[in-house]
């Protein structure tokens, strides 16, 4: 089992739907550090985006909250 893997959570892989068992040479392992780093770049390229399609992203999977954003606030519908 490796537990420095971002989305190790006991002993199951949580990236992985349904879960599974975490083991050692897994291709979806990530630390925590570059978890957080791939999500900053995941949000920088919504946040480049026209703002029809962020909201289109807000909607569909954050519940219309714009991360992203400095605010972070949700959009007007």
């Amino acid at each position: 089992m490796n537990t420095s893997c971002f989305a190790c959570r006991g002993d199951e892989c949580i990236a992985l739907k349904p879960t599974k068992a975490c083991c050692e040479g897994c291709r979806f392992f990530k630390t925590m550090r570059r978890a957080r780093i791939g999500r900053k770049r995941a949000r920088a390229l919504i946040a480049a985006k026209p703002p029809e399609q962020q909201k289109y992203i807000a909607d569909k999977y954050y519940q219309g909250a714009m991360p992203w954003r400095k605010d972070g606030e949700k959009h007007d519908h």
